[in-house]
């Protein structure tokens, strides 16, 4: 009777180690498709930070050269004011 007794636990214990083995399975597919989950939002927030980056460098570029030209513009206008007041006599 001890043998039966015996072979009953041997067969409980593997049908619970086979029980375990399937939960781990069922647990590493979950934990693989989180992880490609966050990946691909990892992925998507990088591409759309680095298009914010983008566009703030292009906006500053645009910025720069509009107050290069602006500023050009005002010296040249303040360079020939000058111009105008020593050639028409005001400053000696």
């Amino acid at each position: 009777m001890t043998q039966t007794s015996t072979e009953v636990q041997i067969a409980l214990l593997i049908h619970g180690q086979a029980l375990l083995q399937r939960e781990i399975e069922e647990n590493k597919r979950e934990a693989e498709a989180d992880l490609k989950r966050v990946t691909d939002k990892a992925n998507a927030d990088i591409k759309e930070a680095n298009d914010k980056i983008d566009a703030l460098e292009d906006e500053r570029t645009k910025a720069l050269k509009w107050g290069v030209m602006t500023l050009g513009t005002a010296v040249m206008g303040m360079a020939y004011w000058i111009f105008d007041k020593v050639v028409g006599g005001h400053i000696r």
